[in-house]
């Protein structure tokens, strides 16, 4: 199987970007989502790969409902869990409201698992960094990801509301201090931290948290802060 076709199951984010990124690949990409007319036993005949791009509660239950696709390899793109009758290839990435371009695709590591079907039989001839880990760390894994990634997607968002909103500055001026801090953070890990946290000011960390008195991000900074002192997190 050189060029597979695939049957794409989903809508959302995940599903619209991987369709995407196989179709500038040259790659063919039947579609199906729950509404369409016909089931997806009977729209994704022709596909050699079924991609199930459906959220993690919705796995078990789609296949249950649908044995007939496991007929050919089916693959789940949760990072989370592992499922009976489906290989997980998770993509190491955030995918946002606009497609990207090609090389950003290309650069999205897919991670798998342990004894599971490899990133290259699924993706033959794709270029992505790929990787295994042990399917009992899945879990891990995918905290790991919600940390780095969601979490800091709301520290970020709640940043540029709270100076547009409260301080009348434009949110676009945390534009170079985001980028800095995501080049500082990837060349020197914890040792890029900077400010009261870092010098050990505990000052300035109380007038930071009296100052968010009464917003569900006080609970956050105080845990952020706890964090810190117990010191996890290598440089």
């Amino acid at each position: 199987m050189t060029t597979p076709t695939y049957g794409l199951v989903g809508r959302g984010r995940a599903a619209t970007h991987l369709r995407r990124y196989l179709e500038l690949e040259g790659r063919r990409v039947i579609g199906w989502r729950r509404g369409d007319a016909a089931g997806p036993e009977a729209a994704l005949t022709a596909a050699d790969v079924v991609l199930l791009a459906i959220s993690d509660d919705a796995l078990s239950p789609f296949l249950a409902a649908h044995p007939r696709l496991a007929a050919r390899p089916v693959v789940h793109l949760s990072g989370s869990l592992v499922v009976d009758g489906a290989h997980g290839l998770h993509p190491l990435m955030t995918f946002g409201p606009e497609p990207y371009d090609l090389p950003t695709y290309r650069s999205i590591p897919f991670v798998g698992e342990v004894g599971g079907a490899a990133f290259a039989e699924v993706f033959p001839g794709l270029p992505n960094p790929s990787f295994v880990i042990a399917p009992e760390l899945k879990p891990l894994y995918h905290a790991l990801c919600v940390l780095a990634g969601n979490f800091s997607t709301l520290l970020w968002a709640k940043a540029m509301d709270g100076f547009e909103t409260r301080l009348g500055l434009p949110g676009e001026a945390l534009r170079p201090f985001l980028e800095r801090t995501a080049a500082n953070t990837l060349e020197h890990r914890a040792a890029a931290l900077t400010g009261s946290l870092a010098r050990g000011d505990e000052g300035t960390v109380r007038r930071d948290l009296a100052a968010l008195a009464g917003d569900p991000y006080h609970e956050v900074y105080l845990a952020f802060a706890d964090a810190h002192r117990a010191g996890e997190v290598r440089s």
